[in-house]
């Protein structure tokens, strides 16, 4: 099956309209000719539009690896049509086109997209006039071009949803083809439709439409009305139809020219359409482990080549500087004298051509004279030549000035270096990382359907290794929802103890709370504190019962937002080390990244690494989690793990640099 028909189309705006118009666009992503929106519905919640050109549209569940840098097409889309909202939604005249309008009747833009041909994405600015193309176009009967005013294809035959019969009886009657070319040609309806048609009224569909007795067509145009009918009101039974397994079709109906194969339910068309279109999906990597790993190194090592050579230079100017400056302390009466003799001419107004005459004319006779070279009036510049050296002056400055303003300038070369050396430092680490981090290794990946998550992933959460639930706050804002809506009377409420730390509740359990989850939730709480992006390597927590803990300040205080007031005793757990494992674990089928005390993880998962402060920047350090998480896991679950996004990683890391544990 090549692409969706006008039919399925129609079937699928009609369900897309209530999803999408009103819904807010929040990001737009493209593989090529795929299109991805991600959109924000009121009712529907966050939900993705596909759309490949020339194929299919639908709602999909399956995610993508999101492309490294989107490109200049989708650049302009973002611009344009990001956080703006979906107003409207429609097929164009039962052809293969949607439309979309977005943003308001005095700003709005169109979104054309066109699944005929090889397909197209059109932009139309307010004035309705083509902004962007996905292709730019020069046909017989229209132009896609940058500010031509956009014009729809014209219509190829009649629009079956307006056709009378009398209309239908005289489109048979000048046909000199069959009954189901007739059909195919004059109604805009797909080959499959037009048999449909004929399998439905009981017609031969070879037969000469001509020829066709009033009896027969009638039938042909009571079943076209069924269809319609099925069609506006949505009255669908959505099937992928099967034959040995193998995948054949998808269709909002389920149709007689099927018969003998195996028909797969659905609740809906989209679902249908994006089991079908997904389900034998693969992306391709964009590169392989080799030709990425390579291009950051050499990246890196162009970069370690500047800096040796700033090194280099600044090495050389220090040298050269302290030269000048020695020299012409070494050389001060000269100099001095030579500066006095320049400025006591000027003083006089003697003109600079006959000051440089009368030092050239003494340069025999008088040693000051010796060492002049020239003169720059315009700059101020007095250049001299001490031992070979030609030392650049100010005559404005006292020889001595001069000498400092060398000395000065040695330093700065000297203090450059240093930076410089330093930098050199952090560059070959960072080569020595990027050896390490080699992404994905596969070239071709199975889509997975995105997981949803549970309701306690909203915050930052593990379970310990008795099973109980624990959850720590990410900011001031769910550090409050912990508090106020998420803390019962029998948890206990934990916190580090020192600003800058989550609220960490430990949800109620059967037993009471064990001395190993009140160390696990400890180290939890510590780790995912400012402690990790300072480098710590411990730090103290304490945990209190949810009465001792208030919003209300005491009588003529003050407490800052987010901020807490812990009254009564606490339990302190002293020297908690900051120690965090990463791992991924199956849940129903998926994989779920989790992070959390390493003793806890392991009862989980065999397959994490162990990571604590350090300085590798989060982002590479979430690459580098992802490679060893790769290599760990046993094939089944390798492209699942290729599909997890880095920022997903990310998100489950303590805040700040960090590096893997030797111990992992």
């Amino acid at each position: 099956m090549n692409g969706m028909s006008n039919v399925d189309i129609c079937a699928i705006v009609y369900e897309l309209k209530p999803v999408i118009e009103d819904s807010w666009i929040r990001n737009i992503y493209q593989f090529n000719d795929v299109f991805l929106f991600k959109l924000r519905s009121s009712g529907y919640g966050n939900v993705t539009l596909l759309i490949e050109l020339g194929r299919r549209i639908h709602l999909t569940a399956y995610q993508r690896p999101k492309p490294r840098l989107p490109g200049n097409f989708c650049m302009t889309l973002r611009k344009y049509l990001r956080n703006r909202r979906i107003t409207g939604i429609r097929q164009y005249d039962f052809d293969r086109l949607v439309i979309f309008d977005v943003g308001l009747p005095e700003d709005r833009y169109t979104v054309i997209i066109e699944f005929f041909g090889d397909g197209n994405l059109i932009l139309l600015d307010p004035e309705r006039k083509i902004f962007i193309a996905r292709h730019f176009l020069k046909m017989k009967d229209r132009d896609i071009l940058p500010k031509k005013e956009f014009q729809f294809p014209p219509m190829r035959g009649s629009d079956p949803r307006e056709i009378d019969f009398a209309e239908l009886k005289s489109i048979f009657s000048q046909s000199d083809s069959d009954v189901v070319r007739t059909l195919v040609r004059n109604l805009n309806l797909g080959g499959v439709y037009a048999e449909e048609l004929c399998l439905r009224a009981g017609v031969d569909k070879n037969q000469s439409a001509s020829t066709l007795p009033d009896e027969d067509l009638d039938k042909i145009f009571s079943h076209l009305k069924d269809l319609i009918d099925s069609l506006r009101k949505g009255e669908f039974n959505p099937v992928i139809v099967m034959k040995n397994s193998d995948l054949i079709s998808v269709d909002p109906f389920e149709l007689r020219v099927y018969e003998g194969m195996q028909f797969r339910g659905f609740d809906s068309f989209n679902h249908a359409a994006d089991e079908f279109y997904s389900a034998g999906e693969v992306f391709e990597s964009e590169q392989k482990v080799e030709e990425v790993v390579e291009t950051e190194v050499d990246r890196y090592q162009r970069m370690l080549e500047e800096q040796k050579a700033k090194v280099a230079k600044m090495e050389f100017s220090e040298k050269k500087y302290r030269k000048h400056g020695d020299l012409i302390y070494g050389n001060l009466h000269l100099v001095s004298e030579l500066l006095e003799t320049i400025v006591s001419a000027r003083q006089r107004n003697h003109p600079w051509s006959k000051i440089e005459e009368k030092i050239r004319e003494a340069s025999g006779t008088i040693p000051s004279a010796k060492i002049f070279k020239t003169l720059d009036p315009k700059t101020a510049k007095l250049f001299v030549n001490i031992g070979g050296e030609v030392i650049e002056l100010d005559y404005r400055k006292s020889a001595v000035e001069n000498a400092n303003q060398f000395y000065n300038q040695a330093k700065k070369a000297a203090s450059k270096a240093e930076g410089a050396k330093k930098a050199i430092q952090r560059t070959v680490k960072l080569i020595e990382n990027a050896k390490e981090t080699p992404p994905e290794e596969i070239s071709l990946t199975q889509l997975v359907k995105k997981r949803k998550k549970k309701w306690y992933e909203s915050f930052r959460w593990f379970r310990s290794s008795e099973g109980v639930l624990v959850l720590g706050g990410k900011d001031v804002k769910t550090n409050t929802t912990l508090y106020k809506k998420n803390m019962n009377s029998d948890d206990l409420f934990m916190h580090a103890d020192f600003k800058g730390a989550p609220v960490v509740i430990i949800k109620k359990s059967e037993q009471p709370h064990s001395d190993k989850t009140l160390q696990e939730a400890a180290q939890f709480a510590v780790s995912f504190s400012r402690a990790w992006k300072s480098g710590w390597g411990q730090g103290d927590v304490y945990w209190v019962t949810p009465d001792q803990v208030s919003e209300s300040p005491p009588s003529g205080e003050y407490l800052e937002r987010g901020a807490f007031m812990v009254r009564g005793q606490r339990n302190y757990i002293k020297g908690v080390p900051l120690k965090i494992a990463v791992g991924v674990m199956e849940s129903d089928g998926e994989i779920l990244p989790i992070s959390g005390p390493p003793s806890a993880i392991e009862k989980q998962t065999k397959n994490f690494v162990i990571i604590k402060p350090g300085s590798v920047a989060k982002g590479k350090l979430a690459k580098q989690i992802k490679y060893h998480l790769f290599k760990k896991a046993p094939s089944e679950l390798k492209e699942k793990i290729n599909l997890i996004a880095i920022n997903e990683l990310e998100n489950i890391l303590p805040p700040g640099p960090g590096e893997i544990s030797q111990n992992s």
